[in-house]
């Protein structure tokens, strides 16, 4: 895909000239793999407008660029998932997925949780990086599956 990068290394000092991204905050998220070992990692989140993540495992980083938080998340989740492993956040359950507009507003930080209205509100907001029960997330594929399927299921008359 156009504009997503990605950068694998060692978590050691530098002494090159090339700046350092600054990151504004870290999130300490589970991972959780076929035989339910839970493994701990860390989220490094750049300045929104950088649209830059880092994942911290063990003694390893790889840094992900895209055109938002959202397009970092899948490109981490996707890494993880190369090794067996679900990243245990909200934007992995199969029911949570942004709508253009609120990925474009809060720079793909924030998802709606499908089929969650409640009396008088809309549908509930959360934050893709929020952590979540291993229980409760899929990968991408089956991600994407759901969707469509809840789509279809809303939509008959008009099918993806």
């Amino acid at each position: 895909m156009v504009g997503m990068n990605s950068r694998s290394e060692q978590d050691t000092t530098d002494d090159s000239d090339v700046p350092r991204p600054k990151w504004t905050e870290e999130i300490d998220l589970q991972t959780v793999d076929a035989a339910g070992l839970v493994r701990h990692v860390t989220i490094c989140l750049s300045d929104p407008s950088t649209a830059l993540i880092a994942l911290l495992d063990a003694h390893s980083r790889i840094e992900f660029s895209g055109t938002d938080y959202l397009d970092c998340l899948s490109q981490a989740r996707r890494q993880l998932e190369r090794d067996g492993r679900l990243l245990c956040c909200q934007g992995a359950r199969p029911n949570v997925h942004p709508s253009g507009q609120l990925r474009q507003f809060t720079n793909g930080r924030q998802a709606y949780v499908r089929h969650s209205e409640r009396q008088g509100e809309g549908p509930e907001i959360v934050d893709i990086f929020a952590p979540a029960p291993p229980g409760d997330v899929v990968n991408l594929d089956d991600q994407r599956a759901a969707l469509i399927s809840s789509w279809n299921a809303r939509h008959p008359g008009n099918q993806i």
